[in-house]
């Protein structure tokens, strides 16, 4: 009985709030439509605005309605003001309500000289789900985009915004086509405020990125350091190892397609995907290449080590051989004749760096490899007595991880 009895209780205060706000409302509507002009009209929607109305969506749509049809005519600033803020609090509450029969008219609102009245507009159709405007959407955020240096930045980043918002509300499997124009504007010529924005909303838009990423790595539109942030955002994201892989192998391969090779921004792109190529593996054939060619002409020792500890980490035999042939130049390199005049051995083409950074590395790795691929080149190390005892007892080491 006690339960029925706080059910009932429950059930009579909604209705008397319902009718509370109807009526509220109503008295609120008649007001606003015999205002004499829209300065007073501006009065009564921020006395809304303190109600917290709720269910006014109709109301809100008609006066939006009329705004709209009148917004050409008025020419008095301090009422052109008034109509602006009308048309911000309006938009506002349309989004709220998910009022989805505004939408023709929010889009009108979009068209409005006042930057932060569109930008509202724009995220109130992304509330509102009004997937008939989500490709004018995504090209005035394009257009923003591309605009590089405009005359009123403050302008243009709100609008910006608002349609960042707005793509973020749109964003799920079906309406994810406003990624890559997000993805730019997190990577573009904005403030920190608003490439933030973009980078947060990212995830709300697609939770699988992979395929634009990947749509940005191999275009050609798109810059060195859009590619690098692409990189570091799959990285970043909770995707799955394959897809990081994936992602990982095209921007290698991208990066020794792009010329000059020796450009900082491409050389920190390949270092992190050789870097997620170790930590998530592949089974793409296509990377050893890639590898190969980070270690014979990477730009920096961090590369070619890099490159050197990825192929380790597979631990197939085509690294195994790989890695082998590496250690067969430095063999041959280190193996010089013996001096007729006094008996010493000459000192071999190999530098210094490479018999005390290369070639532990490169030895270290096979061992990793665990393949007996690498058996020969080890124990031909392990047996040569122009090494030193150190490279020597690393190939011993080595020898005993092989299988």
């Amino acid at each position: 009985m006690k339960k029925v009895f706080l059910f009932v209780v429950v059930l009579l205060v909604s209705v008397l709030v319902c009718f509370a706000n109807t009526e509220e409302i109503d008295v609120y509507a008649f007001l606003y439509w015999n205002a004499e002009n829209h300065s007073a009209r501006l009065d009564i929607l921020q006395h809304m605005v303190e109600a917290r109305l709720i269910g006014a969506g109709e109301f809100y749509a008609q006066a939006l309605r009329q705004l709209v049809a009148q917004y050409g005519n008025i020419r008095d600033v301090t009422e052109r003001y008034a109509a602006h803020e009308q048309a911000r609090i309006l938009a506002a509450f349309l989004g709220a309500e998910g009022y989805t029969h505004a939408a023709d008219d929010l889009w009108r609102v979009v068209g409005f000289d006042e930057p932060l009245v569109r930008a509202e507009a724009l995220m109130a159709l992304g509330r509102i789900r009004a997937v008939e405007y989500l490709d004018h959407i995504i090209r005035v955020l394009e257009d923003i985009n591309a605009d590089g240096a405009p005359r009123d930045r403050l302008y243009s980043e709100r609008v910006a915004f608002g349609a960042i918002i707005s793509l973020e509300k749109f964003g799920n499997a079906r309406n994810s086509r406003g990624y890559i124009p997000v993805f730019n504007a997190s990577t573009g010529w904005y403030s920190q405020r608003i490439t933030t924005q973009a980078s947060r909303s990212l995830p709300f838009i697609s939770r699988n990125p992979t395929s634009f990423m990947l749509q940005v790595i191999r275009g050609s539109g798109f810059s060195l350091e859009a590619k690098l942030a692409a990189l570091e955002t799959i990285e970043a994201s909770e995707v799955e190892n394959r897809d990081k892989s994936r992602v990982a192998v095209a921007a290698l391969t991208q990066g020794w397609l792009t010329t000059p090779n020796d450009q900082p921004t491409l050389v920190e792109s390949r270092v992190l995907a050789i870097k997620m190529i170790k930590k998530y593996g592949s089974d793409n054939e296509a990377i050893y290449p890639d590898l190969e060619k980070s270690y014979r002409q990477g730009s920096t020792t961090e590369e070619k080590l890099e490159a050197i500890s990825a192929l380790g980490s597979l631990k197939t035999d085509a690294a195994a051989t790989m890695l082998s042939g590496f250690l067969g130049v430095q063999d041959s390199r280190r193996n010089v004749p013996l001096n007729s005049l006094n008996g010493r051995r000459q000192t071999g083409s190999i530098t210094r760096e490479e018999e005390r950074v290369f070639v532990p590395a490169v030895i270290s790795a096979l061992g990793q490899t665990g393949r007996s691929a690498a058996r020969a080149a080890l124990e031909t190390v392990r047996d040569a007595d122009y090494w030193t005892n150190a490279v020597q007892n690393l190939a011993r080491i080595a020898l005993r991880e092989l299988n």
